[in-house]
């Protein structure tokens, strides 16, 4: 048969003690290395107050944020760093994930290499899903290490941005109420320790009783007014004396309230300016007063919760999505594609091995031929004018039986 598809015997000989070669010795591996399983835990990232700019009471612009993606991307590197790997280790067990191991620092740092070996991290293509995986030859254990791994890393960020905002909000926190106490130095140079609002309201009450007081002038003089008419009538009359000296001491009594009257509007009227004087400047000052104690509540209110933030547990603007779960299925190949893989390999080894083997043989096989043909040459003989492969082709050709084609009619 071998024959009649014009390959050696010799070719099928090297090829088939290849294939037996290699293929116990790799169907004797896939056999015993067991199967890998992996583990995944899905975490969203979106967008938390970290990257969300709130602006001052006062005013400010706001800063641009970059690429939340190019965030993300950063964050990510997290999962590299090899003390957490160690936590997640730590947190399983290193005897659990890889018994066996010696209890010393070397063997340690090994058993991190391994762990980052096995781990994937990777940006859902189109989102800001994180996905976890971590390969072992133990289900259960790949979950632990992914939840822990998770983990670690929550506790790792948490504790990086809790330390940053709550430092960056107690130094905005200082300068507001610094900012504060100055202005309210300020308000009570000018004020003179008195209360800003007790000043509003002593304006409005001065007004209102300068608006009084010259109600109540123009009702005195005209009171006046009738008293001196009257003081001439009585005085054009006779035996009217007594009425006359009782208007004339009604008048006195009269133009003595209209005195007063105008003394107490002249001082108020001069307190009015000054308070109207006083207030142009002291609203503004008012108005930051206001402004900054919000400023500062605001501050407060969120330093309390970055506080409490740092304490409790909360993820923050990560959510774990998918919590990692036991496989039920390895991720590896199943033992019969494998074993079909190392069949296929050792089939393409011996042929490229027997290949190998044939064109070293067929090239030692011409020079022996040319070095013949030479000798006869010399001896008189006329060489061949073709080479061996092509008398191996005729001598197949000869062999054949020629076919006999059939009549047409």
């Amino acid at each position: 048969m071998y024959d009649q598809l014009g390959i050696p015997r010799k070719f099928v000989r090297i090829a088939a003690i290849v294939f037996f070669c290699v293929f116990p010795v790799l169907a004797f591996y896939v056999l015993i290395r067991p199967p890998v399983f992996e583990a995944r835990s899905l975490i969203l990232f979106a967008l938390g107050q970290e990257y969300i700019y709130v602006p001052d009471t006062v005013g400010g612009e706001a800063p641009n944020p970059g690429d939340f993606q190019g965030v993300v991307n950063a964050e990510m590197l997290l999962l590299d760093n090899p003390e957490l790997s160690l936590a997640a280790l730590e947190a399983v067990g290193v005897d659990r994930a890889f018994p066996g191991l010696p209890p010393d620092e070397e063997a340690l740092s090994q058993a991190v290499l391994w762990m980052q070996e096995s781990t994937t991290v990777e940006l859902i293509t189109g989102s800001y899903v994180v996905k976890i995986a971590v390969q072992h030859v133990d289900p259960e254990i790949a979950a632990e290490l992914t939840n822990s791994l998770t983990a670690a890393f929550l506790d790792r960020r948490r504790e990086l941005y809790t330390a940053r905002e709550t430092s960056r909000l107690q130094t905005r926190l200082d300068a507001a109420t610094s900012q504060a106490t100055d202005t309210n130095n300020q308000v009570h140079e000018l004020l003179g320790g008195l209360d800003p609002q007790f000043i509003t309201f002593d304006l409005d009450r001065s007004s209102v009783d300068q608006a009084n007081l010259e109600g109540l002038l123009r009702q005195s003089r005209t009171t006046l007014a009738a008293l001196k008419v009257r003081r001439d009538l009585y005085a054009m009359r006779l035996g009217m004396e007594e009425q006359v000296l009782r208007t004339e001491t009604e008048i006195e009594e009269e133009q003595a309230r209209i005195d007063y009257i105008e003394r107490a509007m002249l001082e108020n009227q001069e307190k009015v300016q000054y308070l109207s004087a006083l207030i142009p400047v002291l609203r503004p000052l008012i108005a930051l007063q206001q402004q900054q104690a919000q400023q500062i509540a605001d501050l407060q209110m969120r330093l309390r919760d970055n506080l409490a933030l740092s304490g409790a547990n909360i993820e923050g603007n990560v959510r774990v999505i998918e919590r990692a779960v036991p496989p039920l299925r390895s991720s590896s190949a199943s033992r019969k594609v494998l074993l079909a893989l190392v069949g296929v390999v050792s089939i393409l080894a011996g042929i490229a091995v027997a290949g190998f083997s044939m064109l070293l043989a067929g090239g030692r096989q011409e020079s022996f031929d040319l070095n013949e043909a030479g000798k006869q040459g010399k001896g008189g003989a006329k060489p061949s004018s073709y080479q061996p492969i092509f008398r191996q082709l005729r001598a197949q050709n000869a062999k054949r039986e020629p076919k006999v084609r059939a009549p047409t009619r």
